[in-house]
């Protein structure tokens, strides 16, 4: 069974579908942008940070005390408890090493790569990690300075959870919005719809079906100056057309009518004539038969009569030759005596 749809669901579904499109593209875009906001931030917070640690740290004395670097380390954790990690490298023969960090079991392991890259030019490098957990961390990567020289790096690692149940709420609130837009959305469109689009067109739609069942004195009020009122003006337009040739053709059918009849009665009337024409000639050829076969009886009489007299005389002839035989046979018989 085939389903169909009004032309009012469809335009609603239609409308909907490109309201989710765009609030959706909206929603990624703004969630997106809000995201690297957030990152950006994040950095610019690692590097006040590196600058923390830098004010704490006046001389190269004070950064080969140890305890002094963990100290300062967890302090600024304390004061900051996004802090997932901060480590602390200096070069070293084997490479930078780290000397400090709150993860006191990576001490004295090699740093990554983008250390030496950071230390080397300067640079402020940033990357993001994705812990076993799901969680996500930003890890800020900054140089170490100490009266005004580069003497190592900071790998200050912050957790992105916090960004994330934002970014998470934002969503919620997005799809919120979505939902009660397309829905207030739907309500409206579904009234002017119906007022602009759907009544117009189920009036001119009754107008069609008075026009096929032959009324065509039907006419239908243009309520707008659209495209759905210039149809209106159209059907109008064609029914009035429709009429006058309907009219031209029933007067055209009426004389055809009338030709017809006038034909029909000349033709009845050749026809009655011909009909007694005939039926004199009938009468005639009757009366012609009759005295035919009157005058031909006559002659079968005639003949008869003649037959019978010439049987008679042929009789009278053989009777006169036997008679004759018998004379002659008589004559015979007394001369020879």
């Amino acid at each position: 069974m085939e389903i169909r749809f009004s032309l009012q669901i469809k335009l609603l579904a239609l409308v909907s579908l490109v309201i989710i499109l765009v609030l959706t593209g909206l929603m990624f875009l703004t969630i997106s942008r809000q995201r690297e906001i957030h990152q950006i931030a994040f950095r610019d917070r690692a590097g006040v940070l590196a600058q923390a640690l830098d004010a704490g740290i006046g001389t190269r004395v004070e950064l080969e005390d140890r305890n002094i670097l963990q100290s300062n380390i967890y302090k600024i954790i304390w004061l900051n408890p996004d802090i997932e990690e901060i480590s602390i490298t200096l070069p070293t023969p084997e490479g930078l090493k780290i000397i400090a960090s709150n993860h006191t079991e990576t001490i004295g392991k090699i740093a990554d790569p983008e250390n030496f890259l950071s230390y080397e030019q300067g640079l402020l490098l940033t990357k993001t990690l994705l812990q076993s957990d799901g969680t996500q961390l930003l890890n800020v990567i900054t140089p170490v300075h100490v009266g005004g020289q580069r003497v190592g790096t900071y790998n200050i690692k912050l957790s992105l959870e916090s960004e994330e149940k934002a970014i998470s709420q934002q969503q919620r609130q997005w799809i919120l919005t979505i939902v009660i837009s397309i829905g207030i959305i739907i309500v409206i469109l579904s009234i002017l719809l119906r007022k602009m689009v759907i009544t117009p067109i189920s009036e001119i739609q009754k107008g069609l079906k008075l026009i096929g069942a032959g009324n065509l004195d039907w006419r239908i009020t243009p309520k707008s100056k659209d495209e759905i009122g210039d149809l209106a003006e159209g059907l109008n337009k064609m029914t009035e057309e429709l009429k006058k040739s309907y009219t031209s053709l029933e007067k055209r059918v009426s004389e055809k009518t009338k030709e017809l009849e006038e034909a029909k009665t000349v033709l009845e009337i050749k026809v009655e004539a011909r009909t007694k024409e005939l039926r004199q000639l009938t009468e005639s050829l009757d009366e012609q038969v009759k005295e035919r076969t009157k005058e031909l009886q006559v002659k079968v009489e005639e003949l008869e009569k003649f037959n019978k007299l010439v049987v008679g005389r042929e009789l009278k002839m053989v009777e006169l030759k036997e008679e004759i035989a018998k004379l002659k046979k008589e004559l015979e018989s007394k001369g020879q005596e």
